[in-house]
């Protein structure tokens, strides 16, 4: 069985950019619904070697108290991105690093 893939930081933070940049442009257009986003993400793994998976991301509703956050789907991998990350400034990636 082969063994189960380990999203690196590196793809894991375009990860996050990508979804951020995507609700955030949904917010400007007051957007109250958003379907399925899918997109190829290439990186880094943990070891060196590049890496591209596709990854979905599916949005809640935007309206916070309706939702925890959004789900991403990558590979065999399922997590969340809470609202709280969401909404942080693009601007406060670099200093996170």
């Amino acid at each position: 069985m082969p063994e189960p893939i380990r999203i690196s930081k590196d793809i894991d933070r375009k990860i996050n950019e990508m979804a951020r940049s995507y609700y955030q442009d949904a917010r400007r257009r007051s957007a109250d619904k958003l379907p399925e986003f899918r997109t190829m993400i290439s990186g880094a793994m943990d070891d060196g070697a590049s890496r591209s998976l596709l990854v979905k991301i599916l949005p809640n509703p935007i309206n916070p108290r309706l939702s925890t956050g959004w789900r991403v789907v990558a590979e065999d991998k399922v997590w969340e991105i809470s609202s709280e990350e969401m909404e942080k400034s693009r601007l406060l990636d670099g200093a996170s690093g």
